[in-house]
């Protein structure tokens, strides 16, 4: 079954260029990034994300809000789903299942792929079977410039600008403190990251490297009073609360990383996101606990953020982002294979988190600080420059940053997202 997980996908990429080679398209020019912001318009951004996994898309929604909020038009496309849909669906697929069933085959792939020629393998292949797709997005949406927050698409912008085929600015945000050589591209413009240590990890970029504040939701950066979210959510007032969070699609040895909480002996908060038998799973084992409560999807997490005394994370990607602009302790533990690894390899080494190694270390470390002989102390965010900030750093100085105002705007946006549609349908086939 490995074999064939590992097979699958290079027949996919392989149909998939075949595929491209033949097909005769119609191409839409390239806007040649000649035209500058008049006094009634904004400057015109494409977001490319991916729905593998939920940080990719969040973080994409948070850089197009703050874009919004400044007055500036912000796109954000499935940059996966448009140029394969079938790639797309196996990677929703591939991706959990390895986690879960295979992790060793995961962390071979991720530690393959961080080497300097199979990276670049990859980025050739990307961009030889997905760069007509993304032009022709290009020539719709006509941005001033384009952020991706998914490694492929990061892989294919860099070639498209390194040949010059996209003359207006590229950038990339990296939404995991350890920064596999996928996450960066020659050619890309801007590489925005989390941290210092971060930052030493960006070997193939030929542009800027900056730290940004994390691109996180507005909610996460309000720091709510303790006991007052305690009693929002009926917790404890005087308990130790671990917070434990599986990411948006609950993935990882989450049930194991409960049990392990749970029995440390502190009050355990389970979130187990999308996953819902998991969360099924887990409320069965726990039932008649009065000190575990599980969770699965909530709009809430902010509050539990400020409610409990730490997270126990073991990806390390987006969900620690929060945790840090909460200024909430983090314990990795049980990293999952391939980035999650890495992440808590990097947060270790930049001291954002504590990484308990074993169920004896993680069970110590959480009574001590239940008892108060070990302090966890709060990551410390180390820039407070937003993302969308760094990114507008890429445009001329001095542009008008004031809303295309009138029908006429109106009408322009509302064709462009018909087109966008249109062009995403045509390669649902594909």
């Amino acid at each position: 079954m490995p074999r064939w997980t590992t097979v699958g996908m290079i027949g996919l990429l392989s149909i998939s260029l075949v595929r491209r080679r033949r097909r005769r398209r119609l191409r839409i020019p390239e806007h040649p990034h000649s035209h500058r912001p008049l006094p009634s318009e904004s400057w015109r951004v494409l977001i490319l994300s991916a729905s593998v996994g939920g940080g990719h898309n969040a973080a994409a929604a948070v850089i197009q809000n703050d874009l919004l909020q400044a007055g500036h038009r912000a796109c954000i496309v499935d940059g996966l789903a448009l140029a394969s849909p079938r790639v797309n669906r196996y990677f929703q697929w591939a991706y959990p299942w390895q986690l879960q069933r295979i992790p060793w085959l995961y962390d071979w792939q991720i530690r393959l792929s961080n080497g300097r020629r199979v990276a670049h393998a990859v980025r050739w292949l990307c961009a030889a079977l997905w760069s007509e797709r993304l032009l022709d997005l290009i020539g719709i949406v006509r941005p001033d410039l384009i952020v991706s927050t998914y490694p492929l698409m990061t892989a294919v912008l860099g070639r498209l600008r390194a040949q010059g085929r996209v003359q207006c600015p590229c950038a990339a945000v990296v939404t995991d403190y350890g920064v596999h050589r996928l996450w960066t591209a020659p050619g890309v413009d801007l590489h925005l990251v989390v941290s210092g240590e971060s930052a030493r990890q960006v070997v193939d970029a030929d542009g800027r490297v900056e730290i940004m504040q994390p691109p996180v939701n507005p909610a996460y950066r309000v720091l709510r009073d303790r006991e007052a979210a305690r009693a929002r959510l009926d917790l404890p007032r005087r308990d130790f609360i671990a917070l434990v969070v599986g990411g948006a699609w609950g993935i990882g040895d989450l049930e194991e990383i409960a049990v392990d909480v749970a029995a440390s002996g502190v009050y355990t908060v389970i979130v187990c996101g999308r996953n819902a038998a998991l969360a099924s799973r887990l409320a069965l084992r726990f039932a008649g606990i009065d000190t575990v409560r599980v969770l699965g999807w909530t709009d809430e997490l902010p509050w539990y953020m400020a409610a409990a005394d730490c997270l126990v994370q073991s990806a390390g990607g987006l969900t620690c982002l929060e945790a840090v602009t909460a200024r909430l302790p983090i314990v990795l533990y049980r990293p999952i294979a391939g980035h999650g690894r890495l992440n808590a390899e990097t947060m270790a080494r930049a001291g954002a988190a504590h990484w308990a190694r074993s169920a004896e270390e993680l069970r110590a470390l959480l009574r001590a600080a239940a008892e108060g002989t070990v302090r966890l102390q709060p990551p410390e965010v180390q820039t407070g420059v937003p993302a969308s900030v760094a990114l507008l750093s890429l445009l001329p100085a001095g542009a008008p940053r004031s809303p295309i105002a009138g029908n006429a705007g109106a009408q322009e946006q509302s064709n462009e997202k018909v087109e966008v549609e249109r062009l995403v349908s045509t390669g649902s086939a594909g």
